[in-house]
Protein backbone atom coordinates (compact mmCIF):
# COMPACT_ATOMS: atom_id res chain seq x y z
CA UNK A 1 0.00 0.00 0.00
CA UNK A 2 1.29 3.12 -1.18
CA UNK A 3 1.92 5.78 2.18
CA UNK A 4 -0.74 8.72 2.10
CA UNK A 5 1.55 11.06 3.96
CA UNK A 6 5.05 12.42 2.50
CA UNK A 7 7.25 14.03 4.20
CA UNK A 8 10.41 16.03 3.90
CA UNK A 9 13.81 14.04 3.32
CA UNK A 10 16.94 14.99 4.66
CA UNK A 11 19.99 12.92 3.94
CA UNK A 12 22.25 12.89 7.31
CA UNK A 13 25.97 13.75 6.35
CA UNK A 14 24.86 13.13 2.64
CA UNK A 15 23.81 9.68 2.47
CA UNK A 16 26.31 8.56 5.49
CA UNK A 17 25.58 5.02 5.67
CA UNK A 18 26.03 3.93 2.27
CA UNK A 19 29.05 6.33 1.28
CA UNK A 20 31.78 7.97 3.54
CA UNK A 21 29.81 10.83 5.77
CA UNK A 22 30.14 14.59 4.88
CA UNK A 23 32.36 13.52 1.24
CA UNK A 24 31.28 15.17 -1.95
CA UNK A 25 30.81 11.22 -2.97
CA UNK A 26 28.02 10.71 -0.36
CA UNK A 27 26.33 13.94 -1.23
CA UNK A 28 26.30 13.16 -4.87
CA UNK A 29 24.42 9.10 -4.00
CA UNK A 30 22.15 11.46 -1.67
CA UNK A 31 20.99 13.76 -4.41
CA UNK A 32 20.68 10.80 -6.58
CA UNK A 33 18.66 8.88 -4.54
CA UNK A 34 16.44 12.24 -4.18
CA UNK A 35 16.52 13.63 -0.86
CA UNK A 36 15.28 16.96 -0.16
CA UNK A 37 17.45 18.01 1.59
CA UNK A 38 21.60 17.36 3.05
CA UNK A 39 22.60 17.99 6.01
CA UNK A 40 26.69 18.51 6.85
CA UNK A 41 28.77 19.79 10.02
CA UNK A 42 31.28 22.39 10.05
CA UNK A 43 34.60 23.01 11.59
CA UNK A 44 37.52 25.30 10.88
CA UNK A 45 40.93 25.34 10.30
CA UNK A 46 43.89 27.14 11.56
CA UNK A 47 43.86 29.20 8.96
CA UNK A 48 40.29 29.82 9.04
CA UNK A 49 38.57 27.51 6.10
CA UNK A 50 35.12 26.24 6.93
CA UNK A 51 35.63 22.51 5.76
CA UNK A 52 33.13 19.76 6.28
CA UNK A 53 33.77 17.31 8.79
CA UNK A 54 31.51 15.84 12.10
CA UNK A 55 34.49 15.41 14.65
CA UNK A 56 36.87 18.23 16.07
CA UNK A 57 39.83 15.77 15.22
CA UNK A 58 40.67 13.84 12.17
CA UNK A 59 41.33 10.70 13.75
CA UNK A 60 37.47 8.90 13.42
CA UNK A 61 37.11 9.19 9.61
CA UNK A 62 40.23 10.50 7.76
CA UNK A 63 43.32 8.84 7.58
CA UNK A 64 44.25 11.66 9.92
CA UNK A 65 45.10 12.20 13.53
CA UNK A 66 45.04 15.58 15.62
CA UNK A 67 42.78 18.48 15.96
CA UNK A 68 41.11 20.61 12.90
CA UNK A 69 41.75 24.16 14.71
CA UNK A 70 45.75 23.02 14.64
CA UNK A 71 46.03 22.40 11.03
CA UNK A 72 46.11 24.24 8.13
CA UNK A 73 43.22 22.91 5.23
CA UNK A 74 46.69 22.22 2.91
CA UNK A 75 47.62 20.00 5.74
CA UNK A 76 44.19 17.74 6.11
CA UNK A 77 44.13 17.59 2.30
CA UNK A 78 46.85 14.93 2.68
CA UNK A 79 44.57 12.23 4.33
CA UNK A 80 41.76 10.18 2.69
CA UNK A 81 38.11 11.33 4.25
CA UNK A 82 37.25 7.82 2.54
CA UNK A 83 39.38 5.19 2.85
CA UNK A 84 37.95 3.85 6.24
CA UNK A 85 34.44 3.64 5.13
CA UNK A 86 35.64 1.55 2.32
CA UNK A 87 38.89 1.49 -0.01
CA UNK A 88 36.71 2.10 -3.19
CA UNK A 89 36.56 5.98 -1.65
CA UNK A 90 40.38 6.24 -0.70
CA UNK A 91 40.41 9.57 -3.13
CA UNK A 92 37.67 11.30 -1.38
CA UNK A 93 39.19 14.61 0.47
CA UNK A 94 37.72 16.43 3.50
CA UNK A 95 35.80 19.21 1.24
CA UNK A 96 35.56 22.60 2.30
CA UNK A 97 32.21 24.34 2.68
CA UNK A 98 32.33 26.76 -0.15
CA UNK A 99 32.83 23.48 -2.47
CA UNK A 100 30.03 21.62 -1.02
CA UNK A 101 27.90 24.49 -1.88
CA UNK A 102 29.07 25.06 -5.29
CA UNK A 103 28.63 21.15 -6.02
CA UNK A 104 25.26 21.07 -4.83
CA UNK A 105 24.52 24.55 -6.51
CA UNK A 106 20.96 24.85 -5.20
CA UNK A 107 20.02 21.14 -6.47
CA UNK A 108 18.70 20.38 -2.79
CA UNK A 109 18.39 22.76 0.34
CA UNK A 110 21.52 22.15 2.77
CA UNK A 111 21.74 22.56 6.25
CA UNK A 112 25.23 23.30 7.79
CA UNK A 113 25.15 22.30 11.69
CA UNK A 114 28.00 24.17 13.22
CA UNK A 115 28.48 22.13 16.30
CA UNK A 116 31.09 25.28 17.84
CA UNK A 117 30.86 28.92 17.97
CA UNK A 118 33.43 31.76 18.08
CA UNK A 119 34.24 30.74 21.55
CA UNK A 120 36.08 27.73 20.46
CA UNK A 121 36.55 28.49 16.44
CA UNK A 122 37.29 32.49 15.96
CA UNK A 123 34.71 34.33 13.98
CA UNK A 124 33.09 30.81 12.56
CA UNK A 125 29.82 32.32 12.19
CA UNK A 126 31.04 34.94 10.28
CA UNK A 127 33.29 32.95 7.83
CA UNK A 128 29.88 30.06 7.50
CA UNK A 129 27.80 33.37 6.61
CA UNK A 130 30.40 34.72 3.86
CA UNK A 131 30.56 31.27 2.11
CA UNK A 132 26.60 31.16 2.00
CA UNK A 133 26.24 34.97 0.65
CA UNK A 134 29.54 35.12 -1.43
CA UNK A 135 27.45 31.91 -3.29
CA UNK A 136 24.62 33.52 -3.46
CA UNK A 137 23.19 30.85 -1.70
CA UNK A 138 20.75 32.37 0.69
CA UNK A 139 17.84 31.06 -0.42
CA UNK A 140 18.68 27.32 0.24
CA UNK A 141 20.79 27.08 2.51
CA UNK A 142 19.87 27.20 6.20
CA UNK A 143 22.05 26.96 9.25
CA UNK A 144 21.56 24.33 12.57
CA UNK A 145 23.05 23.89 15.86
CA UNK A 146 22.19 22.63 19.48
CA UNK A 147 24.62 25.36 20.35
CA UNK A 148 22.58 28.48 21.43
CA UNK A 149 26.08 30.96 21.17
CA UNK A 150 26.56 30.12 17.39
CA UNK A 151 23.01 30.47 16.43
CA UNK A 152 22.03 33.40 18.03
CA UNK A 153 25.74 34.74 16.60
CA UNK A 154 24.60 33.96 13.41
CA UNK A 155 21.15 35.56 13.40
CA UNK A 156 23.25 38.57 15.09
CA UNK A 157 25.04 39.00 11.47
CA UNK A 158 22.94 38.41 9.68
CA UNK A 159 18.93 38.08 9.75
CA UNK A 160 18.24 36.80 6.71
CA UNK A 161 20.48 33.71 6.80
CA UNK A 162 17.61 31.15 8.09
CA UNK A 163 18.00 29.00 11.12
CA UNK A 164 17.28 25.84 12.96
CA UNK A 165 17.79 25.02 16.20
CA UNK A 166 18.62 21.45 17.33
CA UNK A 167 17.51 19.57 20.47
CA UNK A 168 18.22 16.32 22.12
CA UNK A 169 14.82 16.29 24.03
CA UNK A 170 12.18 19.09 24.68
CA UNK A 171 9.27 18.97 26.70
CA UNK A 172 6.20 20.85 25.24
CA UNK A 173 5.02 22.53 27.66
CA UNK A 174 7.57 23.62 29.66
CA UNK A 175 11.03 25.63 29.14
CA UNK A 176 13.10 22.33 29.61
CA UNK A 177 15.75 20.89 26.87
CA UNK A 178 18.47 19.04 27.30
CA UNK A 179 21.12 18.25 24.47
CA UNK A 180 25.00 18.86 25.96
CA UNK A 181 23.14 19.54 29.15
CA UNK A 182 19.89 20.24 30.85
CA UNK A 183 18.64 23.77 29.99
CA UNK A 184 15.72 25.91 31.13
CA UNK A 185 15.15 27.99 27.87
CA UNK A 186 11.46 28.42 26.80
CA UNK A 187 10.99 27.02 23.18
CA UNK A 188 9.55 31.26 22.21
CA UNK A 189 13.53 32.11 22.63
CA UNK A 190 14.02 30.82 18.80
CA UNK A 191 11.37 32.36 17.58
CA UNK A 192 13.79 33.67 14.35
CA UNK A 193 14.21 29.62 13.58
CA UNK A 194 12.30 28.10 10.91
CA UNK A 195 12.58 24.62 12.02
CA UNK A 196 13.30 22.84 15.51
CA UNK A 197 14.72 19.18 15.08
CA UNK A 198 14.60 16.83 17.89
CA UNK A 199 15.91 13.02 18.08
CA UNK A 200 13.35 11.11 16.88
CA UNK A 201 12.74 9.24 20.36
CA UNK A 202 11.42 12.30 21.91
CA UNK A 203 8.94 13.56 18.86
CA UNK A 204 5.89 13.40 20.81
CA UNK A 205 2.26 14.53 19.22
CA UNK A 206 2.51 17.07 22.06
CA UNK A 207 5.77 18.50 21.14
CA UNK A 208 4.98 18.27 17.14
CA UNK A 209 1.84 20.19 18.09
CA UNK A 210 3.35 23.13 19.54
CA UNK A 211 5.82 23.50 17.58
CA UNK A 212 3.66 23.72 14.51
CA UNK A 213 1.16 26.11 16.61
CA UNK A 214 4.33 27.92 16.38
CA UNK A 215 4.18 28.05 12.68
CA UNK A 216 7.40 26.19 12.35
CA UNK A 217 8.22 22.83 11.12
CA UNK A 218 9.38 20.04 13.31
CA UNK A 219 12.18 17.28 12.37
CA UNK A 220 13.54 14.99 13.83
CA UNK A 221 17.46 13.03 13.72
CA UNK A 222 18.41 10.68 12.72
CA UNK A 223 16.37 7.27 12.04
CA UNK A 224 17.59 4.35 10.08
CA UNK A 225 14.78 1.68 10.54
CA UNK A 226 11.55 1.44 8.46
CA UNK A 227 9.16 1.05 11.41
CA UNK A 228 10.49 3.81 13.34
CA UNK A 229 10.13 5.83 10.23
CA UNK A 230 6.71 4.80 9.59
CA UNK A 231 6.03 5.36 13.34
CA UNK A 232 6.62 9.11 13.05
CA UNK A 233 5.33 9.49 9.52
CA UNK A 234 1.97 9.00 10.93
CA UNK A 235 2.54 11.03 14.15
CA UNK A 236 2.96 14.32 11.99
CA UNK A 237 6.55 15.20 11.96
CA UNK A 238 7.21 17.32 9.03
CA UNK A 239 10.81 15.30 7.59
CA UNK A 240 13.22 12.59 9.10
CA UNK A 241 17.09 13.16 8.87
CA UNK A 242 18.53 9.85 7.62
CA UNK A 243 22.00 7.79 7.05
CA UNK A 244 19.79 5.77 4.76
CA UNK A 245 17.97 7.84 2.22
CA UNK A 246 17.04 4.70 0.32
CA UNK A 247 14.15 3.35 3.04
CA UNK A 248 12.35 6.64 2.60
CA UNK A 249 11.68 7.05 -1.28
CA UNK A 250 8.32 5.73 -1.20
CA UNK A 251 7.04 9.01 1.15
CA UNK A 252 8.80 11.43 -1.30
CA UNK A 253 6.50 14.37 -2.01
Amino acid sequence: MAPNKSIIITGHRGAGGLAPENTLASIQLAIDLGVDRIEIDVQQTKDNVIIVLHDRTLRRTTTGIGYVKTKTYAEILKHSAGYKFNKYYIKEKVPTLDEVIQFINGRVELLIETKYSFMYYPNIERHIINVIKSNDAKDWCKVISFNDRALFRVHKLDNEIRTGKLFVGKYSNLPLSWDKGVNIKPLKRYHFVDEIIVKHIYATKKIIDRVHGMGKELHVWTVNDSKTIQDLVDRGVDGIITDYPNLLMKYKR
